[in-house]
């Protein structure tokens, strides 16, 4: 088993959660945001890990963590689309797109789910926001169905940086790639992982706005990992 990762106390977590909230009260604004175009990102993703057209066609997928916007609401093929986040009741946007089948408030340490139960789980820059991201995964793990199929990616850093990042109040944990990928193989059969260097589009014109400075900073040391991760058939 992988050196674990610890869960952070209480307070911690929600301290982390106040700083997501105040995040999407305003991320229509921030610069990195502000012209983002849903269906294409999203689209990007799916390049990303290589997805067949017909991934999702008659599936039950899940997504854990999904803002207010994930790529749950871009699936429209899937057989049932249930989309899970903490803080499902507090997102402000009003965003002209169809809900999936089911939005639930929920932690991803306690899915109210049954086990084997789900095709696809998605997961996408969120364990990194929970309390406790072994016991997310595990959870992860049990509803998914013999053979399903888990989506992952997170931001991960140079285990140099590592000791800086206390600064970041919103992420209560920060790993290396090797670190996420070895916590995600306790759990499940690794299929792929990868490691991309995540760079901020920010125009040139706004590189003198502070607002925007942590995000150039980022751009430095910021990578995101993917992994696709898959539980074995009983």
């Amino acid at each position: 088993m992988t050196k674990g990762w610890k869960a952070v106390g209480v307070t911690r977590w929600r301290e982390a959660q106040e700083h997501e909230r105040e995040f999407w009260r305003t991320w229509r604004r921030l610069m990195p945001y502000r012209h983002l175009d849903f269906a294409k990102h999203w689209a990007g993703e799916r390049v990303r890990f290589g997805l067949p057209d017909d991934f999702f066609r008659d599936r039950i997928v899940l997504e854990v963590g999904s803002g207010p916007v994930g790529m749950i609401h871009f699936i429209p093929e899937a057989a049932l689309r249930i989309r899970l986040d903490v803080l499902m009741c507090d997102f402000p946007d009003k965003l002209d797109l169809p809900e999936p089948g089911l939005s639930v408030a929920a932690t991803g340490e306690r899915l109210p789910l049954a086990s084997k139960a789900i095709d696809i789980a998605i997961c996408f820059n969120a364990l990194d926001h929970m309390q406790d991201p072994r016991a997310a995964l595990e959870e992860l793990a049990r509803v998914l169905r013999p053979g399903g199929t888990l989506m992952l990616n997170v931001h991960t850093f140079p285990s140099w940086v590592k000791p800086l990042l206390t600064v970041d109040r919103t992420h209560p944990h920060h790993w290396t790639h090797a670190e996420f990928v070895g916590q995600v193989s306790d759990f499940l059969h690794v299929v792929a992982a990868r490691e991309e260097r995540h760079i901020f589009d920010i125009p040139w014109r706004e590189h003198l706005r502070p607002s925007c400075w942590k995000y150039l900073a980022a751009s430095f040391v910021l990578a995101t990992t993917f992994v696709t991760a898959q539980r074995v058939r009983d």
